[in-house]
């Protein structure tokens, strides 16, 4: 009755069926758990429960079965433990309880089954360690306990399982070294330990075990070199070393059988020549040896592939040229030869490779120009050809490549006008163009590339207006068209780019008002600033004329025409006046910080005064009047150095935050440089996810600075609230932390100088009403001036400090990607990750180790489908930010690019190891 849609529960009757040898019901929609009296079914041979939808415990009374010789449960949702009574059932030679939830350890009455042959138990929730008593079962042949919590060494018992071809105990947190027992397994065929975290060298006695076919040791701790007997291994298909701290160099015998099809060493040490032997292995499928430090001439290295699918040798020192036998590797897909030392023109003949959907040849020493023939790779997805010395023109034939998404090919010497024929490109997701040479106009074809989300024309020789058919893009997410030559107004179809979130059109020579589009309103000065006249709310920007507007609707107005430049010239002499009196008041502004004598008021260039309609001496009394004295009701909380208080400005109901710091009658210790270095970090900063300056004042009794307010306060005071705890669900708090990593990156990577904030905790992260993020308390920041040689003590919160300022207190951006770190882990834990972070990282992990899955913030619902994998890919970066070496470290840059994609990381760039993912794995949750 297999394999139909009987559902519901198994009938306890089916206990009388005394006489009954085979029962098959595999396949079906069954449900509920199995009756216990299956077990009066004592003349029983073969049982198989498997691929239904059965539930609860594994009854005890199965143990009854004395005659049978198969049993099939694997499949199904049972949970709880192996019952030990099935080490009675001496006659089984087949057991599989995979694909179930399973749980607690394997019982070692399992090695009691002498006749068994068979043993599937992965895809549980085992935990323990393997048994020994495992190695009586002399008969095996096939043993799967694969994709478990199993822990602990590899117990050396396992080479008496002399009989056994297939070993599968990947996907568990095995630790230790391989027992140089695994070299008795003279039949083993396959042996996959992978995604573990076993360490040590591989043993010599691997070179015994001749007739391996798939050895996969990948995603471990091994180190060393490789054993030479390993070389005695000529029968492999494939070999998996990937993502271990190996060196020396690669087998040269690897592929001296002819039928080695995966070879994957990616991401060890590995040094010296590609192996000959791989020159003449047609038999090859899937190559990866990237991140690696492998040298040679790759011409040389490689020969003709008629079944190769994938190659990727990215990130070692191979030199030479690219070679025309490329073009015979027929079935290749993706072709990745990033950041070597490749000298040489691309080959034309790489237009006959024509299933290639990714060509990756970036960062290189190419030269000569793109080869047209390229147009002819119609399954082409990804051109990457940036930072690799090509010249000349972009073939128009790139246009006949219908299929492709993303096109880099900035950090070149491009010239030549953009093509038209670019519009073909339907697919486009991203196209990047920047830092070439580059000339004439935008191609105003460009709006039919309807799916576009990053155009990037940047540094550029581009001129002319930017086209009226930018605003049909309306899925632009990042614009880019800076540092070119393009003039007269930017387009008001701009309106349309809704999805529009990043702009940067700086350095031109535009005028007119800015479109009424989210990304200008909350644009910065920087990405609109060098133009010849654009106007609007961005502070730093003139505010847009409306006459200079009328005029452009009205150009027959001749009063109008007279008129503007009179209110120009005016307009410039105000100005002037108005720059002279701020470049007197920044010259002077640090002597007016520190007088304490009379209320100052230190001018920050903001819109702040114009708002409230009265002059400093008059902030400073409506402030002191609104907090009536600073009392202590007014209180929000405390900063690093000073205590913070809400006041409401009237007659304009302006709600600000008053950050008041103590005065020198106040405190004889006080010191005033946090005061001058939060001026100094925030006065030309601007982001919408750091709280905004708009006042500092010095006066004999109060010192105090004036910012945004923000409604909800820290993130700490909200994750220890239970109640706003479980309002903060977990698209939330990752919209928090993209927004945090957004705020570094800009702090470290785009303010000049650069700008380190040195205490970044949960209580210096603002939340204002919509939960959007705000760092704020400067008062430790630092600008990484280049000069920059000479630090006091160290700075920072404990639990929140990197490592490394232990031992130097000379802090640098890394030090705040790692309390960057801190904070992800305590957003999506709900509280402090405490010893957490030092448990993933150590190098022997217990069985007492707990997984993120287990210590999610409980108050909330565990996440699901997207919201599960954004907090997996999230906390994997976190991870990445907390390496105890710096320089392993990501940059913010790099972090809020991979927290803005829709896919998980690429964690070894980012040296979190699949281990660590593993216990992360949002499967689980």
């Amino acid at each position: 009755m297999s394999q139909n849609d009987l559902f519901g529960p198994i009938p306890r009757e089916i206990g009388d069926l005394r006489r009954l040898k085979f029962l098959y019901l595999w396949s079906n929609k069954l449900s509920r758990s199995i009756p216990s009296e299956i077990g009066r079914l004592t003349n029983l041979i073969e049982l198989g429960f498997s691929d239904n939808k059965l539930v609860g415990r594994i009854p005890a009374s199965l143990g009854n079965l004395s005659s049978l010789n198969v049993l099939y449960l694997h499949g199904n949702q049972f949970s709880g433990s192996i019952p030990p009574s099935l080490g009675k059932l001496g006659n089984l030679k087949k057991l599989s309880l995979a694909k179930n939830d399973l749980f607690g350890p394997i019982p070692r009455e399992i090695g009691n089954l002498s006749c068994l042959n068979v043993l599937y138990l992965d895809g549980n929730q085992f935990s323990g360690s393997i048994p020994p008593s495992l190695g009586k079962l002399g008969n095996l042949r096939n043993l799967s306990i694969a994709a478990n919590n199993l822990s602990g060494p590899i117990p050396r018992e396992i080479g008496d399982l002399r009989r056994l071809k297939f070993l599968y105990l990947w996907g568990n947190k095995l630790s230790g070294s391989i027992p140089s027992e695994i070299g008795r397994l003279t039949n083993l065929i396959e042996l996959r330990l992978s995604d573990n975290t076993l360490s040590g060298s591989i043993p010599a006695s691997i070179g015994s075990v001749a007739n391996l076919n798939v050895l996969a040791l990948g995603d471990n701790n091994f180190l060393g070199t490789l054993p030479p007997e390993i070389n005695k291994i000529v029968h492999l298909s494939a070999l998996d070393l990937s993502n271990n701290e190996l060196q020396g160099q690669l087998p040269e015998n690897i592929c001296l059988g002819g039928l080695l099809q995966k070879f994957t060493v990616m991401n060890n040490h590995f040094i010296g020549h590609i192996p000959k032997s791989l020159r003449n292995c047609t038999s090859l499928v899937r190559v990866r040896l990237e991140g690696n430090k492998l040298t040679g001439n790759i011409k040389e290295a490689f020969g003709v592939y008629p079944q190769l699918n994938f190659m990727d040798l990215s990130r070692n020192y191979l030199h030479g040229q690219l070679s025309w036998k490329w073009g015979h590797c027929h079935n290749l897909t993706s072709l990745r030869i990033l950041n070597n030392n490749i000298s040489s023109e691309i080959p034309p003949i790489f237009g006959r490779m024509a299933q290639l959907q990714v060509l990756d040849l970036s960062a290189n020493n190419l030269r000569g120009k793109i080869p047209r023939e390229l147009g002819s790779l119609k399954l082409l997805l990804d051109l990457i050809l940036n930072n690799s010395g090509i010249t000349g023109d972009i073939p128009h034939q790139i246009g006949f490549l219908s299929r492709l998404e993303h096109l880099n090919l900035a950090s070149n010497n491009l010239s030549g006008a953009i093509p038209s024929q670019l519009s073909l490109c339907t697919n486009f997701l991203s196209l990047n163009l920047s830092q070439n040479k580059i000339e004439r106009s935008i191609p105003p074809e460009i709006r039919n590339v309807q799916f576009l989300r990053v155009l990037d024309l940047s540094q550029n020789l581009l001129t002319g207006r930017i086209p009226l058919a930018l605003g049909k893009l309306r899925v632009l997410e990042t614009l880019n068209i800076s540092h070119n030559g393009l003039s007269s107004s930017i387009p008001q179809s701009f309106a349309n780019l809704w999805a529009l979130t990043f702009v940067d059109v700086s350095y031109n020579e535009l005028e007119g008002p800015l479109p009424d589009v989210k990304a200008f309103k909350e644009a910065q000065f920087e990405v609109v600033q060098h133009n010849k006249g654009l106007c609007g709310n961005v502070t730093g920007l003139q505010k847009c004329n409306i006459s200079t507007m009328s005029k452009k609707h009205n150009q027959h107005s001749r009063a109008r025409i007279l008129i503007i430049p009179v209110l120009s010239f005016l307009g410039f002499l105000v100005l002037s006046s108005f720059l002279i009196v701020l470049i007197i008041i920044g010259c002077h502004r640090r002597k007016i910080i520190i007088r304490e004598s009379n209320a100052l008021i230190g001018t920050n260039i903001s819109d702040f005064l114009h708002i409230l309609s009265f002059d400093g001496k008059i902030l400073y009394e409506r402030i002191v009047e609104a907090t009536e004295g600073f009392d202590s009701k007014y209180y929000l909380g405390e900063g690093a150095y000073g205590v913070v208080y809400k006041a409401d400005l009237l007659p304009k109901g302006q709600t600000v935050a008053v950050k008041k710091i103590p005065s020198s009658q106040e405190d004889e210790t006080v010191d005033i440089v946090p005061f001058e270095r939060e001026i100094e970090a925030l006065q030309n900063v601007r982001h919408r996810n750091i709280v905004k300056l708009y006042e500092f004042c010095s006066h004999a009794r109060h010192r105090f600075l004036v910012y945004d307010y923000v409604e909800r306060g820290s993130l700490r005071t909200i994750l220890n609230d239970d109640e706003k705890a479980s309002e903060f669900g977990w698209d939330k708090r990752i919209n928090i932390v993209r927004a945090v990593a957004d705020a570094l990156s800009y702090m470290h990577h785009d303010c000049f100088p650069p700008l380190i904030h040195r205490d970044l905790t949960s209580n210096t992260i603002l939340l204002d009403a919509d939960y959007e993020a705000r760092i704020s308390d400067f008062g430790t920041a630092r600008l990484l001036r280049p000069d920059s040689t000479n630090w006091t003590a160290a700075a920072g919160t404990i639990g929140y400090i990197a490592p490394e300022l232990a031992y130097t207190n000379i802090p640098t951006e890394k030090c705040d990607v790692y309390s960057f770190g801190v904070i992800v882990l305590e957003i999506i834990m709900g509280k402090h990750p405490g010893d957490y972070v030092s448990l993933v990282f150590s190098s022997t992990q217990s069985e007492s180790q707990t997984p993120l899955k287990d210590v999610l913030d409980q108050r909330l619902l565990p996440p699901t489908n997207r919201h599960a994998q954004n907090v997996l890919s999230t906390a994997a970066l976190a991870l990445a930010c907390l390496r105890t070496n710096p320089q392993l470290r990501p940059t913010m840059t790099q972090v809020s690019r991979e927290l803005r994609v829709q896919a998980p990381p690429v964690l070894p760039f980012f040296g979190v190891t699949l281990e660590q993912l593993r216990d992360l794995d949002g499967r689980n949750f």
